[in-house]
């Protein structure tokens, strides 16, 4: 009878088969772990810790270090295949293993089994189970190890083209910065290159000077004629004709152009004034005198090289030109000279404060910059887009003018044409507006005392930031004009705008009013130029925007 009959509990075991297929799985699991662990601290950690940048910098560590652990799991295949027989015969008591061999114990087990030696048999089937785990040992230590490897060779690919990818998105990316930058020269190329042509343009409308002086000496000598006589008054229509044509002409030839100007040449009167204090770095006002010209004219320098900007639109100095050396010899009436073209003219005399008359004359573009103005008259004049930017204009006329009638009825009366014509930071006093019309008229910052707007339509123009004396909007077309900013010294302005104005063009609600520091007073750029017959001296208000135009 068994033991397991005899209640008594079956002895245990010894499989060795089971033992080496729990070792082989251990050493297989281990193994991998190995080769994960390394694989992640050699890819991973770089990724994680430095990211993309750190790979691609230092591809070639990275691929020394996977490449060194694949000789290393090489170098290790080599020593299990050359001492495998020692290996196994530590491991196994065996040093060969080879099919062969199978048959040999197999039949000893059958033969002793058949004999009914135990003993004989037990031993053989140890045999035989020795000879089949050594070589179940061998091929999954031989699969393990091509498997390591194949692996290590595949992701060892993977990462080179994706270093590969890091590195080409890398180049494209310095590649990218380097064609902006390339873009950037070729846009700054084509400036220079534009600035050359426009040069070359100037240069040749220059030519025309000679043409404007022999036609100033010819002017100068008919002058001369007329004031032979007593009472004389010169004008230009007692120019000879031949002269007038070439004066017409020469008008006509002067193009537009933009040019190389020095910003020396812009600057503002009280700011050229106040300039010298720049030399003493040591007061506060000279930090203030830098911001009001870095504010007004760009990077200006008194000392040192300078450099010339290019003027922002095209000009013509040659027509200002022709316009001074007329009222230099005392020719003011323009409106005799019928056919010049006076656009973009830049006028830089100092002889404009003369009374001028420009009636219906063809001033569209034209810069009267910094200029002053006394008595001139610009009725029915064609203005669009004129700069007066830092005038000083009294007792002038941008009124309606009468055009004479062809057929030999009424004339017909024509406002001066003001749309997109710059008045910022222009002193306004004794000025009329009257009957002209334009859009988008600009007379930001400026000074307006005792001027007059009856019937003007200027529909979106701004007076943000304008200090107001005595003005006069009686039938004025005031469509979304801004007053924001603007100061006054009458509480009721805004009531008063709103019953002067043409109906429903000026909306009241859309402004508030408050009073306004003497402090706050003084800080407006203009202030000091606010002669406004005392009305400076009373309480100021501001006026500010709270409702948006539709």
């Amino acid at each position: 009878m068994s033991d397991d009959k005899q209640g008594q509990p079956a002895p245990e075991v010894d499989r060795p088969g089971e033992r080496a297929r729990a070792f082989n799985a251990a050493m297989a699991t281990l193994g991998i772990a190995i080769v994960v662990f390394i694989v992640g601290v050699v890819v991973g950690f770089p990724l994680a810790t430095f990211g993309v940048e750190f790979v691609t910098a230092n591809g070639g560590l990275v691929f020394g270090l996977l490449f060194g652990f694949l000789v290393l799991v090489l170098v290790v295949t080599a020593v299990l295949m050359i001492f495998r027989r020692q290996i196994w015969e530590s491991l196994f008591k065996r040093s060969e293993v080879e099919m062969e061999r199978f048959a040999r114990p197999l039949s000893e087990v059958a033969r002793f089994a058949a004999q009914q030696k135990v003993a004989e048999a037990t031993d053989s089937a140890r045999d035989l189970a020795e000879l089949v785990l050594a070589r179940y040992a061998w091929v999954s230590t031989r699969r393990w190890l091509m498997a390591t490897i194949t692996a290590f060779i595949a992701a060892i690919a993977a990462l080179a083209g994706s270093a590969l990818l890091f590195q080409q998105n890398q180049l494209l990316r310095t590649q990218i910065g380097l064609m902006q930058d390339q873009n950037g020269r070729i846009e700054e190329q084509n400036r220079f290159i534009q600035s050359q042509i426009e040069l070359g343009e100037a240069q040749r409308s220059t030519s025309i000077v000679p043409e404007i002086l022999e036609i100033g000496a010819q002017v100068a000598q008919e002058v001369a004629g007329f004031n032979t006589f007593a009472g004389d008054q010169p004008a230009i229509a007692m120019l000879s004709p031949g002269l007038r044509a070439r004066i017409i002409a020469a008008t006509t030839a002067a193009r537009p152009y933009r040019y190389l100007r020095n910003p020396l040449t812009d600057l503002d009167e009280n700011l050229l004034m106040s300039s010298g204090l720049l030399r003493r770095t040591d007061l506060a006002a000279s930090a203030t005198v830098r911001q009001q010209l870095d504010a007004a004219n760009g990077a200006v320098q008194f000392a040192g090289e300078q450099s010339g900007v290019m003027s922002d639109r095209p000009l013509s100095p040659e027509r200002g030109q022709i316009i001074g050396l007329l009222i230099s010899n005392g020719l003011t009436d323009f409106s005799t000279l019928n056919g010049a073209d006076f656009s973009f003219a830049e006028v830089r005399s100092t002889s404009t404060g003369s009374s001028i008359r420009f009636h219906f004359a063809a001033l569209r573009f034209a810069n009267f910059d910094r200029q002053l103005l006394v008595g001139a008259e610009f009725d029915g004049a064609y203005l669009e887009h004129a700069r007066f930017r830092n005038a000083n204009i009294n007792y002038t006329r941008f009124t309606a003018g009468e055009l004479p009638s062809i057929t030999g009825g009424a004339g017909l009366k024509q406002g001066a044409q003001l749309s997109g014509a710059d008045f910022s930071g222009a002193i306004l006093k004794h000025v009329s507006f009257d009957g002209s019309r334009g859009f988008g008229i600009n007379f930001d910052g400026g000074v307006v005392h005792n001027t007059t707007f009856a019937g003007t339509s200027m529909a979106g123009s701004t007076f943000r930031n304008a200090i107001f004396g005595v003005v006069d909007f009686s039938g004025a077309d005031l469509k979304s004009v801004d007053f924001d900013g603007a100061i006054v010294f009458d509480a009721g302005f805004l009531d008063t705008v709103a019953k002067q104005a043409s109906p429903e063009s000026f909306v009241r609600d859309r402004f508030e009013i408050a009073p306004l520091a003497a402090e706050e007073f003084a800080r407006h750029p203009r202030w000091s130029d606010a002669w406004l017959d005392g009305l400076e001296a009373r309480q100021a208000y501001r006026i500010t925007r709270v409702g948006a135009f539709e």
